[in-house]
């Protein structure tokens, strides 16, 4: 049995429609963020006192981390998606840091300065995603002072619950926790 050329054409091009309708990448929604921002772990409390840690459990709790900062990424709606992209992919460079020096405090923060100066613009997608969280979530994500002229943004939900992405002042040996 012998098909037409247009028939096949017609099939070729169904399928590649199909094929791309699959591949596009569907961004999240404000109910998705909302949920996952809650979920997020602040990284006070993932890096907290980190170069004493024991190496499994430090790296455990980075990748649980750097999974939930992902999904947040992930679920984050096209009106705040870029500017949480920018938070996450600095909570992703500080994570890194500690990972790649987790017993030398001093060699992760210089590591740090460095993302973090790479990182321009992160305290307006930090702020974005901040008055986002607020207005769409009830979530509150504070700027509060952590150490000598550093901070932090932290919810002031539950315990496990509060997000946290470094601002521009932020060393990786700020470890403090903020919240219930």
């Amino acid at each position: 049995m012998r098909r037409s050329p247009r028939l096949a054409l017609a099939v070729a091009a169904a399928l590649v429609l199909a094929a791309a309708g699959a591949c596009t990448e569907d961004r999240g929604s404000t109910k998705a963020f909302c949920t996952q921002v809650k979920q997020v772990p602040a990284l006070e409390t993932v890096l907290d006192r980190f170069s004493e840690a024991d190496p499994g459990v430090l790296a455990d709790r980075i990748e649980q981390a750097r999974d939930a900062y992902d999904d947040l990424a992930a679920a984050a709606p096209d009106q705040i998606a870029e500017e949480t992209d920018e938070v996450v992919s600095l909570v992703d460079a500080t994570l890194d840091a500690v990972e790649e020096h987790p017993t030398d405090p001093a060699q992760a923060s210089a590591q740090l300065r460095k993302a973090v100066a790479a990182h321009k613009g992160v305290e307006s997608a930090r702020a974005e995603v901040a008055a986002f969280a607020q207005d769409k979530c009830d979530v509150r994500l504070d700027a509060t002072l952590t150490g000598a002229g550093s901070s932090s943004t932290t919810t002031t939900t539950e315990a496990e619950t509060v997000i946290t992405a470094p601002s521009t002042s932020t060393t990786a040996t700020d470890t403090s926790t903020t919240g219930g």
